[in-house]
C-alpha cells in the first residue's frame, strides 16, 4: 500500500461512496494520490450503484502511490473466488497496491435482493478463507448455501500479497477479524472513544484464539466525514444516515457500542427519517450519537476527534467523504486533509 511523508503517525484512508458519478470520482481520485496526505482510497460497494471494481480499475490506471480497495464488499452479492479473482486484478492493473475490506453486507443493501443472512458470520469467515487461500495460489472448496466451490483456484494472480480486512461493528465479526483478518475495519458506529475501545476488546479476544497480538493487526476506525467552517452544516451532511442506521439498529448493539440509552431512544422516535430535512433530523440526534459514527464539524473540532483517538491508541483513521451543503466528497476530502491531518502534531 501507498505511504504519505506527513508528520501523523497516524495512517488516513480516504473513501468514497459507489454513487458519486464518473467524472467527480476520477476528479477526486487524482487529487487524492497526487495532493493530499491520504495512504489509500477505498471504494464502496453498496446497492446497485456504480461497479465497484470497474471504479477501481479506474483509480489504479490513475494513480501511482495510494493503495486501493474495498470500502467495504460482501460474501453474498458476489461470490468469494469472484471477488479474489476481481482483487487481483485490481493488483495487477495497479501493481501490488490493493487490499480488500470484505463485511457481511447491510440488509438494507442485502434484503431487497433477496439474500438469506442468517448466518452472516459463518459467511464471512468461509469467505474471507476461500479469498485468502485462492489469492495465495491454492485451490478451495466449500459447500454452504450462500456460495460453493469444488477444487477450484483462481486464474489471475496477484502481484503482492493483497491484504484481506475483515470490517464490522459487532462482538464476533470483530472478534472474527481478529482471528482471521489481515487487518480490521471497525465499522460504522465505532469512532468514538468508547466504540475503539469496545472495538478493540473484541478484535483482541479473537486474536489471542490465534495466538496473535492486536498489534500485528492494521485495526481501521471507520467514520463518516462531512467538514465545513459551519458546525451545523457538517453536521447535516452525515446525520441523515446516521439517523436511518439508529433507527433501525437492535437498541441492545447500540448501547453494548457505547451509546446512550436514552440518545438512541431519542433518535428511534423518529417515524420516517429519510422523509425529513437535515435540519429537523438534527433536533433529534445528539452530538455524541453523531460522533460515534463520525468525525464531522469544523475543521478544529475535527482535529480534536482525531486527537481524542490518537491518545487511546488508534493509529489508523478510515473516512467515508460525504457531501454537505458547501462542500462536494472530494472537497471534503481535501478540507480535511490540509486543515486536519497537515496540522497534527
Amino acid at each position: 500500500m501507498g505511504s504519505h511523508d506527513s508528520d501523523s503517525s497516524v495512517t488516513f484512508t480516504a473513501g468514497l461512496p459507489n454513487e458519486i458519478e464518473p467524472e467527480p470520482f476520477l476528479e477526486t481520485v487524482r487529487l487524492v494520490d497526487s495532493e493530499l496526505a491520504y495512504d489509500n482510497l477505498l471504494v464502496g460497494d453498496e446497492r446497485l450503484y456504480h461497479n465497484t471494481y470497474t471504479y477501481l480499475a479506474l483509480a489504479a490506471a490513475n494513480t501511482e502511490r495510494v493503495g486501493l480497495g474495498t470500502g467495504v464488499t460482501n460474501p453474498y452479492t458476489r461470490h468469494p473466488a469472484l471477488t479474489a479473482s476481481a482483487i487481483a486484478t485490481v493488483d495487477e492493473l495497479s501493481d501490488g497496491r490493493a487490499m480488500l475490506g470484505l463485511g457481511a453486507g447491510s440488509p438494507i443493501v442485502l434484503d431487497p435482493l433477496g439474500y438469506d443472512q442468517s448466518d452472516p458470520i459463518g459467511t464471512v469467515r468461509d469467505a474471507v478463507k476461500i479469498i485468502s487461500n485462492t489469492l495465495d495460489g491454492e485451490e478451495a472448496s466449500i459447500s454452504r448455501p450462500e456460495f460453493a466451490l469444488e477444487d477450484t483456484g483462481i486464474d489471475v494472480e496477484p502481484v503482492s500479497d493483497v491484504p484481506v480486512y475483515v470490517a464490522g461493528r459487532g462482538p464476533a465479526i470483530l472478534g472474527l477479524g481478529g482471528f482471521r483478518g489481515d487487518g480490521v475495519i471497525a465499522g460504522a458506529g465505532l469512532a468514538s472513544v468508547a466504540g475503539m475501545e469496545y472495538a478493540y476488546e473484541h478484535i483482541e479476544k479473537g486474536a489471542s484464539k490465534a495466538d496473535r497480538e492486536v498489534d500485528d493487526l492494521d485495526v481501521v476506525c471507520w467514520a463518516f466525514l462531512s467538514v465545513a467552517e459551519d458546525r451545523e452544516t457538517a453536521i447535516d451532511g452525515v446525520n441523515p444516515l446516521v439517523a436511518r442506521i439508529v433507527n433501525k439498529a437492535p437498541l441492545k448493539a447500540l448501547t453494548a457500542i457505547g451509546i446512550d440509552e436514552a440518545d438512541a431512544r431519542r433518535v428511534k422516535e423518529l417515524e420516517a427519517p429519510h422523509e425529513l430535512l437535515p435540519a429537523e433530523i438534527r433536533e433529534y440526534v445528539p452530538a455524541a450519537v453523531t460522533e460515534q459514527f463520525s468525525i464531522a464539524g469544523t475543521p478544529e473540532e475535527c482535529r480534536d476527534h482525531v486527537d481524542r483517538l490518537r491518545e487511546i491508541g488508534v493509529d489508523h483513521v478510515g473516512l467515508l467523504a460525504f457531501e454537505n451543503d458547501v462542500h462536494s466528497y472530494g472537497q471534503n476530502l481535501e478540507m480535511f486533509s490540509e486543515e486536519v491531518i497537515d496540522r497534527l502534531e
